[in-house]
């Protein structure tokens, strides 16, 4: 027995050596100052790689065949350690010198990362596999349950798809004429490197939205950078829509399984109720931008991970992982998840029926974060061409990205200090702090959740008081540049506008609910109570995190939070229905809830992203900042004056003018008017009205009065998005506004 374990372990090491050594003269002969090589054909480096991987493979098979999976991961992992070394010595840190074929790049980096899930694999102490049954599940739904479902789905996609392709989204010529099709021209030139498209960085959109290629060319419809008029730019909005529509069509079954899993069969469906007929979730995702899907992945990460909490199986950790992996890709301000995830290490023990063993605790519990860490650099890794061959993306676009970097020190620093003093001083300082907030968790749990409920009755009252303490909209209409002019609390206070007042009504009477519920019942023995606390402590998380990198949430960039405010709202509605189980009362009410939402969605669409409660007094709207609500409207009505392709127009809206079969100009193009025929038309709207005016102030060589255009009252047309006179668009006559 010891002959045959020395005899693996000396082959075991010969093949390392010649690994090592082959991959060390494959790199000198690829360096720019290589010397003169052993072997003057380069093949024979290959040769000698396909020889070693076959008796790696043979040994394996003779002398490992009856070891566990773990030791044959740890015995390849160990054989190619010194190769992978030469690798990365000679890629990244000799980066500039060496050039190779990008698989070499890609192994290297994949390799890496399998000492991650290597990691996972034998650090975690996982429970017994779940075992699941389709039909036994569905059958366990109920058909009257099933049947709620399907009208619910297919609610969403009746509006999700209804004239998709009459819409002009702000920002989206970047992504079908520049940014998907240049990501998938280099994916098919295996030109990795150029594979990152945007600092959003929107793999997992030119992805999805990729699939829109296979039935339209975007240079088609573009000429010059302008749009050109002979041909239908319709057609090429429906065919890179719907595929993100159709994906958070089905995402919708995924939200129902987690949510089922975490809180039961009732709050589940109640929550699909509510965000399938979501005005802002159904808007989002009919136009291609990274939070058309951010909403689907960030809320379903926490779904998953929180499922893991309760039931520490394999299956949730690395779900969860993935998951975060994908939002991240989608939108790096995901980010943020990593904060969260470490600080429910944290809250959960809060919900511990009685003390542990600190040190124990906290060692299981930050292995699971950094697996599920890890697991999301793994997910970015693969999906991410560009991470193959500059692994540094990887870090940059993850845990050290833009969106994270000005926290990250702190972040940081408090992680490897919670980290030294539970491995290394066995918790000596966390121990009396953890205890003492364990001791006084209710008051620690009130006073966030007051803080919200406290932020909450101010937006309200300072909005019924015709906002004499904090403009919102004025806030919300510049999300980038309001830091500047306001203070950290009135910005702070500015997230909550749209959250509130562009939800339906029914959905903040369920929010109340369930903050009652919170204040009157036993948080210790309650999950229920535990959901309703982290969801409402991620909402105050996420508006402190945006609110300290200086930018206010507008309706878009608080798209990740709407999912988690529905399904709390859901659960409340759930806990004040106290209607028996035997009875058929609870369906019959979700689908009066449904058919309430319905007649909505049918009053608001097309405009779904400029839908406001009644609850918002009507001389005030939500969607200060739009996507394009009224574009294709507008140049309808343009295009049906007479000889339309010979009429001039300036908008503050360029979505017109893809519309718009004449002369049109935007405020992107030019404010001179120096080059442009004699405007026939201008077309203005409220949500651009700020940054106009604010551009064309102190221009007093513009042949036009800006400030008397957006004061006319007079109008060739008016549309009010919403039904609300202040979120216009509006066509004047040029010639009356003349200096």
């Amino acid at each position: 027995m010891n002959f045959l374990k020395q005899t693996r372990y000396s082959l075991l090491i010969a093949i390392s050596a010649i690994l090592t050594l082959n991959s060390y003269f494959f790199i000198e002969r690829k360096s720019t100052n290589a010397f003169p090589m052993i072997f003057d054909n380069i093949k024979i480096h290959y040769l000698i790689y396909i020889a070693c991987f076959a008796g790696l493979g043979y040994v394996l098979w003779k002398f490992f065949k009856n070891e566990k999976i773990s030791q044959l991961a740890k015995t390849f992992l160990l054989t190619f350690l010194p190769t992978e070394i030469v690798f990365i010595l000679g890629f990244y840190i000799l980066n500039s010198e060496t050039k190779a074929h990008f698989f070499f790049y890609f192994l290297t980096g994949f390799y890496l990362l399998s000492w991650a899930l290597f990691f996972i694999e034998t650090k975690n102490n996982f429970a017994s596999k779940e075992k699941t049954n389709s039909l036994k599940w569905l059958k366990n739904q109920g058909l009257s349950t099933l049947i709620i479902l399907f009208i619910a789905l297919s609610t969403f996609g009746y509006f999700a798809t209804h004239k998709i392709e009459n819409y002009a989204g702000v920002d989206e010529p970047l992504w079908t004429f520049d940014r998907i099709p240049y990501f998938w021209k280099n994916v098919g030139e295996m030109d990795w490197k150029n594979t990152s498209i945007s600092d959003k960085p929107g793999i997992t959109v030119v992805e999805i939205a990729g699939i829109g290629l296979f039935f339209n060319k975007p240079l088609e419809y573009a000429k010059l950078d302008n749009f050109d008029s002979q041909k239908d730019i319709r057609q090429m909005n429906k065919a890179f829509r719907l595929p993100l529509v159709i994906f958070c069509l089905l995402s919708l079954i995924l939200f129902y399984i987690f949510i089922q899993e975490l809180l039961g069969k009732r709050v589940a469906l109640l929550s699909i109720v509510f965000i399938s007929t979501s005005p802002m979730l159904i808007g989002m995702s009919r136009i291609i931008n990274p939070d058309a899907i951010l909403w689907v992945f960030a809320p379903l990460t926490i779904l998953a991970y929180l499922i893991f909490l309760k039931k520490e199986t394999r299956f949730w950790l690395y779900l969860s992982g993935f998951l975060l992996g994908l939002a991240i890709l989608t939108k790096y301000v995901a980010n943020i998840l990593y904060i969260f995830f470490f600080g429910l290490i944290f809250l959960e023990y809060l919900f511990k029926t009685k003390k542990e063993n600190i040190t124990q605790y906290l060692k299981k519990s930050f292995t699971h974060f950094f697996s599920v860490v890890l697991i999301s650099l793994v997910t970015f890794f693969i999906l991410f061409p560009e991470t193959w061959v500059n692994l540094s993306k990887l870090f940059t676009g993850t845990i050290l990205s833009q969106a994270f970097i000005v926290i990250a020190p702190i972040f940081i620093a408090l992680a490897l200090f919670l980290i030294i003093d539970t491995f290394i001083l066995k918790n000596k300082i966390t121990q009396p702090i953890l205890n003492f907030f364990f001791k006084n968790r209710k008051y620690l749990m009130f006073f966030i959740v007051g803080l919200f409920c406290a932020f909450i009755v101010f937006v309200f009252l300072n909005t019924y008081l015709k906002m004499q303490w904090v403009d919102f909209e004025n806030i919300l209409s510049s999300p980038k540049t309001s830091h500047r002019f306001n203070s950290f609390l009135a910005i702070f206070s500015a997230n909550f506008y749209p959250l509130i007042f562009a939800s339906l009504p029914i959905v903040i009477l369920g929010l109340a609910s369930a903050i009652f519920i919170f204040f009157n019942k036993k948080r210790e023995h309650n999950r229920e109570i535990k959901i309703i606390f982290y969801f409402i402590t991620f909402i105050l998380l996420y508006y402190f995190a945006t609110t300290f990198n200086e930018v206010v949430s507008t309706i878009r960039y608080q798209v990740i939070l709407y999912p988690l405010l529905l399904i709390t709202s859901a659960l409340g509605i759930s806990k004040l229905l106290k209607l028996p189980k035997q009875s058929h009362g609870f369906e019959i009410t979700a689908a009066l809830l449904l058919a309430i939402s319905f007649y909505t969605l049918l009053n608001t669409q097309p405009h779904y992203l400029g839908y406001a409660s009644f609850l918002l007094p009507k001389n005030y709207i939500v969607d200060v900042k739009d996507m394009g609500d009224g574009s294709y409207e507008v140049a309808e009505y343009l295009n049906s004056l007479p000889d339309a392709q010979n009429l001039s127009i300036w908008t503050d809206k360029k979505g017109v003018c893809a519309f718009f079969i004449g002369q049109c100009d935007s405020f992107y193009d030019t404010l001179s008017f120096e080059n442009s025929p004699g405007l026939n038309y201008f077309v203005i709207s409220s949500g651009r009205e700020n940054k106009i005016l604010n551009e064309t102030r102190n221009k007093t060589s513009l042949p036009y009065d800006f400030e008397k255009i957006y004061n006319s009252t007079e109008a060739e047309f008016n549309l009010f998005i919403g039904n609300r006179e202040g979120n216009y668009v509006k066509i004047l006559k040029a010639q009356d506004f003349k200096k």
